[in-house]
């Protein structure tokens, strides 16, 4: 698959490339402690790559992440 023009590839810096989270569930009852779970990362949508645009590719680099592709060209 080719990345379109300005378009870059990066791993997800919130799920860290691996596409889920583990987030905590409050308790069901009073009683109950809370409770770890892994749930799909909301910002790559469970795929471990965001997809970005020239702008927030910029930002990306200027925060020290390095895109994993680049459009051809």
């Amino acid at each position: 698959m080719t990345l379109a023009e300005g378009e870059y590839e990066f791993t997800c810096d919130e799920c860290d490339g691996d596409g889920s989270l583990q987030v905590v569930q409050p308790p069901e009852d009073e009683d109950d402690e809370p409770t770890l779970v892994w749930e799909r990362c909301d910002d790559c949508r469970g795929e471990s790559r965001l997809l970005v645009d020239d702008k927030e590719t910029a930002e990306k680099i200027r925060w020290g992440q390095t895109p994993t592709r680049a459009p051809a060209g």
